[in-house]
């Protein structure tokens, strides 16, 4: 070989494109997006025969209210194969408990036990629950005629329970009172006191308070609530009287 002659170079193999990462993204994109759809199925399903069942209990059953119920937490299908569901919301408006009329509930079961059998074959005859919270609105004029006070008037003022009062008081004749109010709460008994009363605008004078509170204060037997619930407060909101209640290891019938 001649060592003046140039060298030859040889030219490098062109390398084949690598095109399984592609492919495996692709088929885990794919595999995911059939995992989540069939979540969403069971979820849709799973959702449709408890609230079939809830409709059957109180405070739904015969109202003509059809419950809202969400089962929250994803993934759905490792609940339904544990067999226990993290948050189970159900709520309705306009229902009708203890011939309270427009009440708005809203329930939050946590912890409830349902084996996948159970849910597969749709025979969920009862719902074990470890927790249950829950918040009942109360429209004020059915808070107010609870009281039997005639022509009372409950409303809200900035977080605070306002009474008033259309009222006849010697010597003053026919007067409006009103006032802010402290309220209490003893098992499912509401009590409020007023504090600060006003007579047609102008504070009233010592002399009528006393007066002026017997006929103004007030107090309500609340509606029994459903799901084994107990008042723990009381808040008055712009939209009515919040209950708020809660529950613990209870069991729900839901066979009938």
């Amino acid at each position: 070989m001649d060592p003046e002659a140039p060298a030859l170079s040889a030219t490098p193999p062109r390398r084949r494109r690598r095109r399984w990462p592609w492919i495996t993204a692709i088929v885990v994109v794919l595999l995911f997006g059939l995992f989540v759809a069939a979540d969403r199925i069971a979820l849709a399903m799973a959702e449709s025969a408890v609230a079939k069942r809830i409709a059957d209990q109180s405070p739904f059953a015969g109202s003509g209210v059809e419950p809202h119920v969400s089962i929250n937490g994803f993934p759905f299908l490792t609940q339904a194969t544990d067999g226990r569901y993290d948050d189970i919301e159900v709520s309705g408006d306009e229902l009708t408990i203890d011939e309270v009329h427009g009440i708005k509930l809203d329930a939050h079961m946590h912890g409830v036990h349902v084996p996948l059998g159970h849910a597969i074959d749709r025979k969920v005859e009862s719902l074990p629950i470890d927790h249950l919270d829950a918040v009942a609105t109360i429209p004020y004029p059915e808070t107010a005629r609870r009281t039997g006070i005639a022509g009372l008037q409950l409303s809200d003022n900035h977080g605070a329970l306002h009474v008033v009062l259309a009222v006849n008081v010697t010597p003053l004749g026919d007067v409006t009172a009103s006032a802010d109010a402290d309220v209490h709460i003893s098992g499912n008994r509401l009590s409020y006191s007023v504090r600060q009363i006003t007579v047609n605008g102008s504070p009233a004078v010592s002399a009528l308070v006393p007066q002026l509170q017997q006929l103004m204060n007030g107090a309500l037997t609340l509606p029994t609530l459903p799901y084994h619930l107990r008042v723990t407060a009381v808040t008055p909101t712009a939209s009515g009287i919040q209950v708020i209640a809660r529950a613990d290891h209870i069991v729900v019938d839901t066979s009938s």
